[in-house]
C-alpha cells in the first residue's frame, strides 16, 4: 500500500468502492436501455445527454465521483427534453433510482418548484 493515505482511508475504500460498484450496477443498465431507446427513436441530442452521464458513471471509482453523475440526472427534468412514453417510463425509473442513491449517500436530491 502506498504510504501517502492515512491507514483510516484504507479502511473506507472497499466500502466506497463497493457502493460505487452497486450505484452503477443499479442505474447504468437503466441508462444502457435509455440510450439505446433513445437512438431507436433519432433522439440525438438526448441520447448525447445520456451517454455522457453514463460515462462519467462508468468512470467513477469513488463515491464522491459518483456525485456529479446523480446530481447530473437529478436535474435532467429542468433540462426541458421530451421524450417517449417508452422514453419516459426509463427516466422515471431512472430518477427514482438517483433519488434512492443520493440518499444511502446522504446527498441532497434537489427539489423541483
Amino acid at each position: 500500500m502506498p504510504t501517502t493515505l492515512p491507514r483510516s482511508l484504507y479502511r473506507t475504500l472497499p466500502q466506497t468502492r463497493s457502493q460505487t460498484t452497486a450505484v452503477r450496477n443499479e442505474i447504468g443498465p437503466l441508462l444502457d436501455r435509455l440510450i439505446t431507446q433513445l437512438d431507436v427513436e433519432g433522439s440525438a441530442t438526448q441520447r448525447a445527454y445520456f451517454a455522457r452521464i453514463r460515462r462519467s458513471l462508468i468512470l467513477a471509482t469513488h463515491e464522491l465521483e459518483i456525485a456529479t453523475p446523480i446530481l447530473e440526472l437529478s436535474t435532467t427534468t429542468a433540462v426541458g427534453f421530451t421524450f417517449s412514453t417508452d422514453a419516459d417510463v426509463l427516466i422515471t425509473r431512472i430518477l427514482e433510482k438517483a433519488e434512492q442513491v443520493a440518499a444511502d449517500l446522504e446527498y441532497p436530491f434537489p427539489t423541483l418548484h
